[in-house]
C-alpha cells in the first residue's frame, strides 16, 4: 500500500465510522487516560477530509466532537460531586487536583475553557469543580463553551489544511518512500508525545509547586 491509499483508506474509515470515532476520541481525550488518545489529531483528520469529502459534514463532526468531550467534562463534575477527591487519591493525582483547584479558586469557570489547551488538568478542572460544589449552570456553560471551542478549533486547523489536498497528494506522489520517512518520523514524535503525557500522569507533576489538597 502507496502512501496515497493509506490517506484514502484512512478518509474511508471516517466515512463509515467517523462521528463515532470523533464522538469517542473526544471522549476519552479529556479523561485521565487522555494521554493515550489522539483526540485532537482525529478531529483534525476529520476536517481535512470533510473539505472535500460530501460524506463527511462539518458541522455533525463539530457537534460529534463537542458532545463527546463535554459528556466528559459533565462526569467530572458529577464524580466529583459525588466522590469528593476519592478518584484523585486513587489515581494518586493530589498534585495536578491542587493545581487545578488553584486555578478554579483564581480565575473561576472562565478557567474551564482554556484549560482545555492543556491535557493533564482539563479533567481535573471539571473534578475539582463538581467537588468544591461550584454552581452547576455556571459550569454547564462553561464546559460546553470550552468544549465547542476546542473541537471547532482543531477540526478548522483540518478543514483549511484540505484546501492544500491536492498539492500534498502531488508533493507525496513525486517525492514516494520520502512520504514513508517522513511518516515514521510523524509516528515517532506522537510516540514520544504520549510517553511524555503518561510519565507527567504516572509522576503527578503537571507543575514545579508542591502543593497539596486542603
Amino acid at each position: 500500500m502507496d502512501f496515497i491509499q493509506l490517506i484514502n483508506s484512512t478518509q474511508w474509515f471516517f466515512e463509515k465510522y467517523g462521528y463515532l470515532t470523533i464522538f469517542l476520541g473526544s471522549f476519552l481525550e479529556i479523561t485521565p487516560l487522555g494521554w493515550a488518545v489522539p483526540g485532537g489529531a482525529i478531529l483534525a483528520l476529520a476536517g481535512f477530509f470533510a473539505n472535500t469529502d460530501k460524506e463527511l459534514n462539518l458541522i455533525t463532526i463539530i457537534l460529534s466532537g463537542t458532545l463527546g468531550s463535554w459528556f466528559t467534562l459533565l462526569l467530572a463534575y458529577y464524580f466529583g460531586k459525588k466522590t469528593q477527591m476519592w478518584l484523585v487519591k486513587k489515581l494518586h493525582q493530589e498534585k495536578t487536583a491542587a493545581f487545578a483547584k488553584r486555578m478554579l479558586q483564581n480565575h473561576g469557570g472562565s478557567i474551564l475553557t482554556t484549560s482545555m489547551m492543556a491535557n493533564l488538568t482539563r479533567f481535573w478542572v471539571a473534578y475539582v469543580a463538581g467537588a468544591d460544589n461550584y454552581n452547576f449552570w455556571k459550569f454547564f456553560k462553561f464546559s460546553l463553551l470550552a468544549s465547542l471551542s476546542w473541537v471547532s478549533l482543531m477540526t478548522f486547523l483540518g478543514y483549511f489544511a484540505g484546501y492544500g489536498r491536492g498539492s500534498i497528494e502531488n508533493l507525496i506522489r513525486n517525492i514516494g518512500v520520502v512520504a514513508w520517512l517522513f511518516l515514521i518520523i510523524a509516528v515517532y514524535f506522537l510516540f514520544k508525545s504520549i510517553r511524555h503525557e503518561y510519565q507527567h500522569f504516572k509522576k503527578d507533576l503537571p507543575h514545579k509547586e508542591n502543593d497539596s489538597i486542603k
